[in-house]
């Protein structure tokens, strides 16, 4: 669609765009307004569901698969007003809160002896900043555009450069995410994309969040949203990128198209007290609704979980409309090294670790070999060099003072690079 007739389609939808300031996710009105634009939304919906439950059915149950897919994402930070130009540690943070949430590594998850601990998933999806851009530049991953609009009213502006936001990077390779001063005058705190329209309409999608409630430093949690201030809302909104629904099916008593998340009413807002809704209406059991669940509306303390069955849906997705990303090699380094130049082998155990882990290096000829550590934000938390090695290499490292999450080992000789992701998950 023509850049011209898109920005037509917005002003003449602008009052359905309304909806979304009066609720905490816009995603469904986005949804909605796809859906008035293109007559096949709902058939390609339908599809991609089709997809879904024939690819659950397929792998059965994907409690652990350990194989990790990484995402590359870059955060394109729209900013009027000096405040809303966030820091890049801001988004550092958030880059860390979306893999401790899809890596069931967030401290504050629920505890073994509670009774939806059974359901709780490690998902096995990581993200990374982005290392190099869509034509293999280096790159951070986060872009900074000045802008003549004081706000955006969740309606997809912010999307585009010349409607006053930024085009997306190519959205089969990248998480695009869209930080602003998202519905100034309401309480919409985000809003994604859902994988059905990525084909038919690439510049729309991506995830969009509020200055306010990103990452859990600098402005997250700034004036009213103290509350969103843990960096869930992202988590919630990429949770829709791939594909999930809100636990309460976004009606009353509403399926989430999800087997293990209880039936519930509808949305929940702060803290509740569990059990929550015991044996309500909609069938839920004696503990209640699954409040905690990232999918619904409370606070962002309050939110900690998501269940196998949305896992499932989540890599359905990566299996299916959103399968570009499985080859996307945005999170590599850009450089003129080809990793697969290698003669020799090179080992990180054990994976994953408590933080104390061997590095072994075996290579076929006498090299001059660097070896660093870093986290999934890019910083070198560690580096040696080692001339003229030409028989094993082995050394013993101890980052168990380093937080817990996704770091990469690198091996760099004069011609090539080798990275393993390691685990540091005790």
């Amino acid at each position: 669609m023509k850049i011209k007739q898109l920005l037509f389609f917005f002003f003449a939808l602008y009052g359905m765009g309304l909806y979304a300031q009066q609720s905490k996710c816009a995603t469904m009105s986005h949804w909605d307004r796809i859906k008035a634009q293109d007559s096949h939304a709902e058939t390609r919906m339908q599809e991609v569901e089709r997809f879904t439950q024939n690819w659950i059915q397929e792998n059965g149950d994907l409690k652990m698969t350990r194989n990790i897919i990484q995402i590359p994402v870059v955060v394109h930070v729209l900013y009027h007003a000096d405040i809303e130009n966030i820091s890049a540690e801001q988004i550092y943070s958030q880059i860390n809160i979306l893999n401790e949430d899809f890596r069931l590594l967030n401290t504050d998850s629920l505890q073994p002896n509670h009774p939806f601990w059974p359901y709780t998933a490690d998902v096995e999806i990581e993200f990374c900043m982005a290392q190099k851009d869509p034509d293999g530049n280096p790159s951070n991953g986060i872009t900074r555009t000045y802008t003549d609009s004081v706000g955006y009213a969740a309606i997809g502006y912010e999307k585009f450069t010349e409607a006053g936001g930024k085009d997306n990077w190519n959205p089969s390779q990248y998480l695009n995410i869209w930080v602003c001063n998202l519905d100034a005058s309401g309480g919409t705190l985000g809003y994604a994309a859902f994988p059905s329209d990525l084909e038919a309409s690439p510049s729309l999608d991506g995830v969009v969040i509020r200055y306010e409630a990103f990452g859990n430093i600098g402005t997250a949690g700034m004036g009213a949203f103290v509350s969103n201030n843990l960096g869930r809302t992202a988590t919630h909104e990429v949770g829709h990128w791939l594909n999930l629904r809100h636990i309460w099916g976004d009606e009353e008593c509403g399926d989430d198209l999800v087997t293990d998340t209880e039936p519930a009413v509808g949305d929940n807002y702060q803290c509740p007290t569990f059990p929550h809704n015991a044996n309500n209406t909609c069938g839920s059991g004696e503990y209640g609704e699954m409040y905690m669940n990232y999918m619904d509306y409370v606070d962002d303390a309050c939110m900690v979980m998501f269940t196998f069955g949305q896992k499932s849906r989540m890599l359905a997705a990566l299996s299916g409309p959103r399968s570009g990303l499985l080859s996307s090699n945005g999170c590599d380094a850009a450089s003129g090294l080809n990793s697969q130049d290698f003669q020799g082998s090179f080992e990180v155990y054990p994976n994953p670790s408590t933080g104390v882990f061997m590095v072994e290096v075996n290579p076929d000829k006498k090299e001059d070999i660097s070896i660093s550590v870093s986290n999934a934000i890019g910083e070198v938390i560690y580096q040696s060099n080692h001339q003229n090695i030409s028989s094993s290499l082995q050394l013993k490292l101890n980052l168990i003072n380093e937080a817990k999450g996704i770091y990469f080992v690198q091996i760099k000789t004069d011609h090539s690079s080798v990275v393993k992701k390691m685990l540091i998950n005790e």
